[in-house]
């Protein structure tokens, strides 16, 4: 490859022709992780494509990991921006479409089969499901309920108005055409939205497959789930206000009363989620609802202080809030 991966079910190649598909990985200390992803990645039955990896920074064995199993790892040179991680990766890739996967997510069989399908029917964003990998701790299922309950294999195939960074793949000539993923300060969080919003703008819409699951490991520790709520909700007036990709958007455009009722917000969201677990017949969540909502208050905490940040700032408003919702 010219950088970084493998091709199909065989080794590293040095020389490959244009591959099908460009899977494209961020990772940061993702030991305990990047090798069973790489792993599954191999066994995908097409046969055309590449991986590669984008190191943001790890300090743990992950880049050593990554490289016994076969892969040449680049890296960001500044480290702590999973975007920049991924627009590193696609500048250096050669397949159509970018498949943008997390080195937290292990691919099931036929993933990359049921992606390109839904490419080859004329899909230029492609979602693909996340679902729950077995043996995660009380913590790391609590924190994939709370993420993944509109992005879950249950969930059936249409179009949906967003598409999380950690497994979505994209059509090569649109995707560089856009801004690209947008390196925030806040770092983990709604990077993609923007490249999202302006490809609606410009009539693409993102089909979500439920085909194509990835099991996202999320990380266990009632601190790494308090966090990373937190971080979900620092930014999430911000990028909704200006993009408007994401469910309910109407109601990003009214920031002062997202932060003025922020904590009864958490009690409704916490039952719009349990809500939409339970109507696919999930019920681990309503047993752990003290730990959602736990989360869901942390959530809002990071909202109200992102938001008035971002209006101390002077925001430009609306400026693709306009994108209609499919």
């Amino acid at each position: 490859l010219p950088q970084a991966g493998f091709q199909g079910k065989g080794p590293v190649q040095e020389v490959m022709s244009a591959p099908v598909v460009s899977v494209l990985m961020p990772m940061k200390n993702a030991a305990k992780t990047v090798g069973a992803a790489l792993d599954s990645l191999s066994r995908q039955d097409l046969e055309q494509h590449e991986v590669i990896v984008v190191d943001d920074g790890s300090s743990d064995d992950t880049v050593q990991i990554a490289r016994a199993a076969g892969a040449e790892v680049l890296e960001t040179g500044r480290g702590g921006n999973p975007a920049a991680a991924r627009n590193r990766g696609a500048a250096e890739a050669s397949g159509d479409p970018l498949v943008f996967l997390d080195a937290d997510c292990k691919v099931t069989q036929g993933w990359l089969d049921a992606i390109v399908a839904a490419h080859d029917q004329g899909h230029s964003i492609v979602a693909g499901a996340i679902g729950l990998p077995p043996g995660l701790s009380v913590t790391a299922r609590c924190d994939y309920y709370c993420g993944w309950y509109l992005a879950h294999p249950r969930r059936p195939a249409g179009y949906v108005p967003h598409a999380p960074a950690p497994h979505v793949s994209v059509r090569r000539e649109p995707f560089m055409r856009s801004s690209r993923f947008e390196e925030l300060p806040y770092a983990i969080a709604s990077e993609e939205r923007l490249w999202q919003a302006e490809l609606r703008e410009q009539g693409h819409r993102i089909y979500f497959e439920p085909a194509a699951v990835a099991l996202h490991h999320n990380r266990p520790g009632l601190g790494n789930l308090l966090r990373r709520s937190y971080r979900w909700g620092y930014g999430s007036i911000e990028s909704k206000n200006r993009t408007g990709a994401a469910r309910f958007k109407w109601i990003y455009r009214y920031p002062r009363l997202l932060i003025l009722f922020g904590v009864p917000l958490a009690f409704a969201h916490t039952g719009f989620i349990l809500f939409c677990w339970l109507r696919v017949g999930v019920l681990e969540p309503l047993a752990m609802s003290p730990l959602v909502l736990a989360a869901r208050l942390v959530y809002s905490i990071g909202m109200m202080r992102g938001g008035l940040e971002w209006l101390r700032r002077g925001p430009t408003t609306g400026d693709t809030s306009h994108v209609q919702e499919s």
